[in-house]
């Protein structure tokens, strides 16, 4: 059985990760966000979405979570699912 620190961090959707899965222009509009803020256009936000959205269910995902901060001082957050049912139920 492996360890919290062997395992810890190895399920993330980072750089590395974003670099083999999105297309250099995507690649290169979201380092321009996430390292100098500048604006994400929603075309890319959508590639952005579409890429992690295909790494997570080859990781065997099912579920998702959006955790977020908003201007309240307190956190939230919104549980969703990546299955879709089949029109036999």
């Amino acid at each position: 059985m492996k360890t919290v620190p062997e395992t810890f961090g190895t399920l993330v959707f980072d750089d590395r990760v974003m670099k083999a899965m999105l297309s250099n222009k995507v690649y290169q509009a979201m380092k321009n966000t996430i390292d100098e803020g500048h604006h994400l256009d929603p075309e890319i936000a959508d590639a952005v979405a579409t890429a992690m959205k295909e790494w997570a269910l080859s990781k065997g995902a099912t579920h998702f979570t959006h955790w977020f901060q908003p201007m309240t001082g307190i956190t939230a957050e919104k549980h969703d699912s990546f299955i879709t049912p089949s029109p036999d139920g």
